[in-house]
């Protein structure tokens, strides 16, 4: 019996293991988005620039790459770490709790700020701009700026890949 428990308790671990290692969908990867073509770096089966090239069909002539000199043996500059994140769109219920007009009006002009420009706030607002955990964060603490305690929300998150950080 407790030989049983043990291979079950091996059999989920690897289950755990295995299904954390979700493959990349390679069409959602922007093109302007580096991929790493060193397969022989020692952080390659945990880096997710080297795992999203892994994923280029051959048929694929060119792609936005780390280049060479960034290539360290301490370490690598652009080095990502291959897991998924909670990445949300879409910023119209981010507003919902707010009831202040003021405060609106102010969290609106810091976003449009903090996300660069007009153009851009409504992109993010529109949710053709994935937002990742450390600008959902920097949104979140403007939002509380000028409305403390508001739970924020946005329209959507889900678990994805990180292919907004450059």
């Amino acid at each position: 019996m407790q030989k049983s428990f043990e291979m079950f308790g091996i059999c989920l671990r690897m289950y755990y293991l295995c299904s954390s290692m979700i493959a990349i969908d390679y069409k959602k990867i922007p093109d302007w988005w580096a991929v790493c073509p060193n397969q022989n770096c020692k952080m390659a089966e945990t880096c997710l620039r080297q795992q999203a090239c892994r994923q280029l069909p051959e048929k694929l002539k060119y792609w936005t790459c780390v280049l060479p000199h960034q290539w360290k043996d301490e370490g690598c500059e652009r080095y990502l770490k291959y897991e998924t994140v909670r990445m949300a769109w879409g910023l119209n219920r981010v507003y919902q709790n707010v009831q202040e007009k003021y405060a609106r009006s102010a969290i609106r002009v810091t976003l449009t700020s903090l996300l660069g420009s007009k153009g851009s706030y409504y992109r993010y607002k529109d949710g053709e701009r994935l937002i990742n955990p450390k600008k959902q964060q920097e949104i979140i603490d403007v939002v509380h700026r000028f409305a403390p305690g508001v739970d924020v929300e946005f329209d959507k998150t889900f678990d994805d890949f990180d292919f907004t950080t450059v």
